[in-house]
């Protein structure tokens, strides 16, 4: 029961076991228990717990501390940090126990409990090494602990750092003249060492420059500062830790530096000048606003303001004295000032230039029948300007002059066409600058224009075409040079392989086609073969094949194909041509034979079989519709069998049709039905035309001649009779017309009538019988009626007929009769 309560609760009321789980407690209550036995007489006296129970789980020491290590060691003192254990032990943990040992100890000495995960063990020596260990404390108890690495006390050391102001890291601007301070805050432990370098040298208390460091500053100060003083100042700080650089950026403006040379004069006349340069090296630190540009005469000393406003490097200088001698000076300004000058050479205003003097005697090469080409040497001097161009002009013997180019020929050469053949000529060139043309060059050597003859180029691309063991085909194209003359012909010559004698094989007359055979060589040798082209001068130079021959046949399996027109269907109409062409290639020359419906062709009055190798065709003449089918080429011969087909349709007009059947015929109308062609003739089925005619009529009528469908309704004409046809028609034409054999007759379908009505006897003698009757109530459709009466026995199975023909009226006279006989 809970203490709390007065009422027992019973846990279990049979075990027979001396032990027993109570389960379902409530956690952090306290129970008391008791515990009675109990057998067939009954239950005995209770025995209770003496002390409460509280419900709680069992208690142990927590799990160790983990990742124990040092974040920070000093002289006496060093910092540890560690995280909580895996387990509490079931109970909270309450702090943790540091211990430390110094190295060589074997007890450890207590430092502190900490409630925290970390700790700053003091009072320790420095140089000496020591271990730290740590335990988890919860309300059992400590925990095992968790040791570090041994650890040195030494003093701690700090990397340096520097602090600059954010002027000096942004740049500092300063004109020249002034004094710069550069001061930096350092620190670190040790104290660093500071280190000023600038362009890769150390700078030092030296003239204008001047260092001061103590232990937590170093300032450099530059006094009267000038233009290359500007730059980038790098500072070293370092000690035991490491060391730290910055850069400091100091730019120095002064005025720019003298514009760079030279002045180049441009362009001279006797009024004015064109001059240009090129802008300082240095602009002093600061954009170029414009030039000063200034002039004066050589035998004067004062200057005179050109342009004071202009940001170009090329100026006009204008109102010069013809003949007169200047100088010209340049100076750049910026917005610290005007910088030094640049200043000309004396030039003179004149005229700058004069025209080119002539070129040397001209050449003439490459001469033809109605062109030549004609080079030239560069003129002496250009007058002072360069050469725009060349002027050419040419004559016959003792004509005048005729310019040859349009325009200036900006090479030393140029070829003349338009010459005429046979015509002495001669060739003469001015040169022509700004000013001017110059004098014309020494007349050329006279020459005449003639063809040129030389022997042709080497024949192209020779190779083997074909080859047996006695004969080598070979072909070539012709040269791309004929040397002037038409080309005569070609020789052909052959080396045996292991010679070295080329021996000619046409001797007699040359080659006149670019194709040759080679006959008479032995089987199983191999030969080189080479071809010249003769013209008139003589023989040109030899192309070689690429590669030897050997003289072997050739052997391979035979290769069929049809024509582009023969391998697809083809069409043709009955009475025309059948053609099918193709190609047939083997070595040796395979067997051709042309086969259809397994069945063999051969040459006939209609059938018609060409072969000249590698060119077969096989034409059918006056098509028939039977010759529709597949044909088959084949090629045999001893490397092998190769065929294709092809597939022929002929058309004609179709067929007759099949069954041709009249039903539901009636007074006003019939259905005609009929199968399709058992032959279409090679063409689809566009319609079918049914007609009729009355047998006294001779003439056909259509009833529809666009039919799809076998099967069409036909309008008659009451008690008339009718003969009806027809025929299948396709894109050739109808084909023949299917007829039926007998007229139907346009009436209504007749049935059998129905019994006569109310036969009896009206009278009677010894050998009459006088009978009547009435008409029945259904006449099968049909008002024409007739009547059979039959007579027998009273014993007999067989009725007699006892009339001819029919009866029409509906009552009768039986005579001959046997008296007395039922």
């Amino acid at each position: 029961k809970d203490v709390a309560s007065a009422q027992w609760v019973a846990i279990s009321s049979s075990s027979k076991k001396r032990s027993h789980m109570a389960k379902y407690l409530m956690e952090g209550t306290q129970y008391l228990f008791r515990v009675a036995a109990e057998n067939q007489f009954g239950r005995g006296p209770y025995v209770e717990t003496l002390k409460p129970i509280k419900a709680i789980d069992p208690l142990h020491p927590p799990g160790p501390p983990k990742n124990l290590h040092h974040v920070d060691v000093d002289k006496t003192e060093v910092s540890l940090v560690w995280n909580r254990p895996d387990r509490d032990g079931g109970a909270e943990i309450t702090g943790y126990l540091v211990e430390y040992q110094e190295d060589g100890a074997d007890e450890w000495t207590k430092f502190q409990t900490v409630p925290m995960l970390d700790c700053v063990v003091t009072g320790l020596q420095k140089g000496k090494i020591y271990k730290f260990r740590v335990k988890a404390q919860n309300i059992v108890g400590l925990s095992l602990p968790d040791t570090t690495i041994p650890i040195e006390c030494q003093e701690k050391l700090v990397p340096p750092s520097v602090e600059l102001d954010v002027k000096l890291i942004e740049g500092l601007v300063v004109k020249a003249g002034t004094t710069v301070r550069l001061p930096a805050i350092m620190r670190g432990v040790p104290v660093p060492t500071a280190k000023w370098v600038t362009d890769d040298i150390e700078i030092k208390t030296d003239g204008r420059h001047k260092i001061e460091t103590d232990n937590y500053s170093t300032v450099l100060t530059i006094r009267d500062c000038i233009r290359k003083d500007t730059g980038e100042y790098l500072l070293t700080v370092s000690n035991a830790a490491g060391s730290k650089t910055v850069a400091l950026h100091l730019t120095v403006l002064d005025v720019p530096g003298p514009p760079t040379g030279p002045i180049n004069i441009l362009e001279v006349t006797p009024e004015h000048m064109v001059i240009s340069w090129r802008p300082p090296k240095d602009d002093g630190g600061s954009p170029i606003i414009n030039y000063i540009v200034e002039k004066r005469q050589s035998k004067k000393e004062t200057w005179g303001v050109v342009s004071s406003g202009t940001s170009h490097t090329k100026i006009k200088i204008p109102r010069l004295q013809k003949g007169c001698e200047y100088v010209f000076r340049v100076r750049a300004e910026n917005k610290i000032g005007i910088g030094a000058p640049l200043d000309s050479e004396p030039t003179v205003a004149k005229h700058m230039f004069d025209p080119p003097s002539p070129p040397g005697k001209p050449t003439v090469y490459d001469i033809t029948e109605n062109a030549a080409t004609v080079s030239w040497t560069l003129p002496k001097s250009d007058g002072g300007t360069p050469i725009t161009g060349y002027i050419l002009e040419r004559r016959e013997a003792s004509g005048k002059w005729v310019r040859v180019n349009k325009t200036p020929i900006l090479d030393m050469k140029y070829r003349v066409t338009g010459l005429f053949e046979g015509n002495t000529y001669e060739f003469r060139v001015f040169a022509e600058n700004m000013v001017g043309l110059s004098k014309p060059s020494p007349s050329s050597d006279p020459i005449k224009a003639s063809r040129p003859i030389t022997p042709p180029g080497p024949p192209i691309n020779p190779k083997l075409k074909d080859k047996t063991k006695e004969t080598a085909d070979l072909v070539w194209t012709k040269p791309l040079k004929d040397g002037g003359s038409p080309i005569l012909g070609y020789i052909v010559e052959c080396q045996k392989t292991g010679t070295k004698q080329w021996n000619r094989i046409n001797k007699d007359e040359l080659i006149r086609q670019c194709a040759f055979r080679v006959p008479g060589l032995v089987e199983g040798n191999e030969y080189k073969f080479r071809i010249k082209a003769v013209n008139i001068v003589g023989e040109g130079e030899p192309r070689e094949l690429a590669e030897t021959v050997l003289a072997k046949d050739i052997l391979s399996p035979p290769e069929v194909s049809l024509d582009v027109t023969c391998r697809d269907l083809i069409t043709v109409r009955v009475g025309q041509t059948i053609r099918i062409t193709g190609k047939v290639k083997g070595r040796p020359d395979p067997d051709v034979t042309w086969s259809k419906d397994g069945k063999v062709l051969v040459q006939e009055k209609r059938v018609e079989i060409a072969h000249d190798l590698p060119n077969v065709e096989l034409q059918v003449k006056e098509a028939k519709r039977s010759d529709h089918g597949k044909y088959i080429i084949s090629a045999k011969n001893s490397c092998g069998h190769a065929q294709a087909f092809a597939v022929v349709n002929v058309l004609d007009r179709p067929g007759p049709c099949q069954n041709l059947k009249i039903s539901y015929v009636t007074k006003d109308s019939c259905m005609i039905a009929w199968e399709s062609p058992v032959d279409n003739g090679g063409s689809e089925i566009t319609n079918y035309i049914v007609e009729y005619r009355q047998p006294n009529q001779r003439g056909w009528s259509i009833v529809s001649s666009d039919i799809t469908k076998r099967l069409v309704k036909a309008n008659l004409i009451e008690n008339r009779e009718y003969f009806f046809r027809v025929c299948a028609e396709n894109k050739i034409g109808p084909g023949p017309s299917i007829e039926t054999k007998t007229p139907i007759l346009a009436i209504n379908p007749i049935d059998k009538p129905g019994e006569p009505e109310n036969l009896h006897i009206a009278e009677k003698g010894k050998t009459f019988v006088y009978l009547k009757w009435r008409r029945p109530d259904y006449d099968g459709g049909s008002p024409n009626l007739s009547y059979h009466v039959e007579r027998k026995l009273k014993d007999s199975d067989e009725w007699e007929r006892v009339h001819k023909g029919s009866i029409k009226e509906t009552h009768y006279m039986v005579d001959k009769c046997v008296e007395n006989k039922i």
